[in-house]
């Protein structure tokens, strides 16, 4: 048997058991902590080419993984038990830190609401806001930046980070709410963040979430008769509900990743169907692209 066959296989069975872990709560697992690992993929690697026999490289393998299993468990915990959760102590470090929040008003004339947004760090969308937007941010420097264009019963906006470079040194966290009442076409731009997206009082045409190294957890509501969803990360962790009244397309396209799938018919190769697609009143169309990640997608 092919050394290349017997890596992969191994390496699903990490990631496998690293998410098992995960769901069990015996560790808390995200895409952006296997990211901090990087090197440990230079390693098998060299590993690979070594020549040697192919038992001695699987036992190199085994013992690295597991090494690094070992760690991620530990490094969770002290994460846990440090400041990195986004609580820190000015005055035992010399990170800087300040709180930022804002509303963006609503006015009935609006129908529709377009909006960008860079995701960094800790990002959720939860409640319902009276004002277009609320927005509230805490736990470090960065600053976030907004710019609004209002066109008869549309708006335009756009929220951003103003200084790039911090984010790399600087986690945050950030609250955002929005109002029910207009149809929203939303655009996230997520970075290596823990992501909680809660869209179930929203009326949602098409959402469109670009990620890289990101733990995505979003929860799609039944409120509007067709939704697009686009989805497209690199090593993420991918975690969507979708409300059992709504009938739902599903296409996946994955390079290596483990899945679970809920609720949902096969149709053909990467695609699925609910059972209630054709007579279901409202649909959504949700399109999954994602390279080394685990994704589960249910019904509620």
């Amino acid at each position: 048997m092919k050394f290349r066959n017997i890596f992969w296989g191994i390496f699903l069975i990490f990631l496998g058991f690293l998410f098992t872990l995960d769901n069990l709560n015996v560790i808390e697992f995200s895409w952006y902590n296997l990211w901090r690992l990087w090197p440990v993929f230079l390693i098998l690697w060299g590993i690979s080419i070594l020549p040697i026999k192919n038992f001695i490289k699987v036992i190199f393998v085994l013992i690295i993984l597991l090494g690094s299993i070992g760690f991620m468990m530990n490094n969770t915990v002290r994460w846990k038990d440090s400041n990195f959760q986004f609580h820190y102590s000015i005055d035992n470090s010399d990170f800087e830190s300040n709180d930022e929040e804002f509303t963006i008003p609503f006015e009935d004339t609006i129908e529709f609401a377009n909006l960008d947004v860079e995701v960094v760090s800790s990002f959720v969308i939860a409640d319902e806001s009276y004002g277009l937007i609320d927005f509230q941010k805490s736990g470090s420097n960065v600053d976030y930046r907004y710019t609004i264009k209002q066109m008869d019963n549309s708006v335009d906006v756009n929220v951003y980070v103003e200084d790039e470079k911090a984010l790399f040194t600087n986690p945050c966290y950030v609250e955002m709410s929005l109002n029910p009442y207009p149809v929203w076409d939303m655009n996230y731009e997520v970075g290596a963040a823990d992501v909680k997206m809660d869209f179930t009082g929203l009326k949602i045409r098409n959402l469109y979430v670009e990620g890289g190294a990101a733990s995505l957890k979003i929860k799609l509501g039944d409120k509007f008769d067709k939704t697009n969803v686009h989805i497209e990360t690199g090593a993420s962790s991918i975690f969507i509900e979708v409300p059992k009244e709504v009938g739902c397309d599903l296409s996946i396209s994955a390079v290596l990743s483990g899945k679970s799938i809920s609720g949902f018919e096969k149709i053909d190769h990467g695609h699925y169907r609910t059972e209630n697609f054709s007579d279901a009143a409202n649909k959504i169309y949700l399109d999954v692209e994602t390279a080394v990640s685990s994704y589960s997608i249910i019904r509620y």
